[in-house]
């Protein structure tokens, strides 16, 4: 009986010891709380005034399980000659953008991943996003300083901004559980507020049956193209009074990017699937950074590109100095029309043989070429007629319609594949022959 009633009470304790999940008594282990892991992906790229900033959103936790629990992504702005204490970020810091995020899609062991949505309200655990930050004249100049606490009481210092220094713009993102708890912020990057370049002007496209030409002015002008260097702004007298924060266009002045001006020329083309009313705009965080099409940077103030006729062009074109780009020139559109007429065919020659005149002539290269009309005057014929009644491909042709002993001249012309009315060259040179 005791040995029952000892088992009994070693088995309460074992099940005892297994709730309580270790060998000791103490206080329950708090609830398991998941953040999200670090942005550890952030990137920032200046076009004149607006800078792209891309991130990668956290696909796991800070504890690298998974799904990772995340709901939405702040980034933060800020400009001055230094960043602001991490702790003091939130206050001196501008809110710049707020990037929802959706739960990652639920998906068994062994199954295919379910397709990303076409169209988002939020973005995906593990994809890169970019969000458009338009700086404002008050984003130009220094923000507010974080205060210097003394060690003594009686001692007040007042934040100090040195005037010299460069402005610099700072960002970081913080990303935020469904519970709203803080994961660790990325690492801060920041660009310059070097002097901008000013853009190119006087943009021009032309073209021609195989390309279309752009030509632009140099950032400057003339002088700016003789110097090869940004243009400095006239000194404005002021009056004696309180000293002005220091801007990108007064504290960065002396801070003209070095090295040659060169140019990157952009592309988009109009025209494409059309866009239901219904369908929403795309959302603010899904920015598209512009690409220049032209893979390395432009020392000529000109570039050839392929046409294609029918369809609208637009092209704009930023200076580059240091790496910094200007504002974008204006922009020209350009639909090209195909009114260029294929070359006249040379190397025409007859070659006679019994009840027909052979004719063979040398292939235009255009590649819109339709084929070739054959024209012929016979006997009793003031000009030359169309013999063909349509354009044939091969650059040959069998007169077999003539009579012994009767003489004739040919020539071809050349036409396109332009629609409904083809482009049609001047003829070839005429030849004489005399059917046997």
């Amino acid at each position: 009986m005791r040995t029952r009633r000892t088992r009994h009470i070693a088995a309460i304790a074992a099940l005892a010891l297994v709730a309580g999940g270790c060998g000791k008594k103490g206080a329950p282990l708090p609830p398991f709380v998941r953040i999200p892991a670090a942005i550890e992906a952030l990137e920032a790229s200046r076009f004149g005034n607006e800078i792209y900033v891309t991130l990668t959103v956290p696909a796991m936790n800070i504890d690298m399980s998974v799904p990772v629990d995340i709901e939405r992504i702040e980034v933060y702005g800020y400009t001055g000659a230094s960043a602001p204490p991490l702790a003091r970020w939130v206050e001196l810091g501008t809110l710049v953008a707020t990037i929802p995020v959706s739960p990652p899609p639920i998906t068994p062991p062994g199954a295919t991943p379910p397709p990303a949505p076409l169209d988002r309200t939020a973005a995906l655990p593990g994809t890169s996003v970019s969000i458009l930050d338009a700086l404002t004249a008050d984003e130009l100049i220094q923000g507010s300083v974080a205060p210097v606490v003394p060690l003594r009481p009686d001692l007040v210092m007042a934040p100090v901004a040195d005037p010299s220094a460069p402005l610099r713009r700072f960002y970081i993102a913080v990303p935020f559980s469904t519970r709203s708890r803080p994961g660790p912020p990325s690492r801060q990057v920041d660009l310059v507020l070097a002097a901008v370049p000013d853009p190119p002007a006087e943009l021009r496209a032309t073209y021609d049956p195989t390309a279309i030409s752009l030509v632009w002015e140099p950032s400057g002008g003339l002088l700016g193209f003789l110097l090869d260097r940004a243009l400095p702004r006239e000194l404005v007298p002021f009056d004696e009074g309180e000293p002005e924060r220091p801007t990108a266009a007064s504290g960065s002045e002396a801070l003209v990017p070095e090295g040659p001006t060169t140019y990157q020329v952009y592309r988009d083309t109009v025209g494409g699937p059309l866009v239901r009313p219904d369908q929403p705009s795309p959302p603010t965080w899904s920015a598209a950074l512009p690409v220049a099409m032209n893979p390395e940077p432009l020392r000529a103030t000109t570039m050839r590109d392929a046409v294609d006729f029918g369809i609208e062009r637009c092209y704009t074109v930023r200076a580059q100095r240091g790496g910094v780009l200007s504002a974008p020139s204006s922009r020209v559109c350009v639909t090209p029309s195909d009114v260029f007429p294929p070359g006249p065919p040379v190397g025409l020659t007859t070659v006679p043989s019994e009840g027909a005149i052979n004719l063979i002539w040398e292939p235009n290269s255009e590649s819109d070429l339709g084929g070739y009309l054959v024209l012929r005057r016979g006997p009793g014929d003031a000009t030359l007629r169309q013999l063909t009644s349509a354009p044939i491909g091969d650059a040959r042709y069998r007169d077999t319609a003539v009579e012994s002993g009767a003489r004739y001249s040919y020539s071809v012309v050349a036409v396109d594949k332009q629609a409904p009315q083809p482009n049609a060259s001047a003829p070839s040179a005429t030849v004489d022959e005399v059917a046997r």
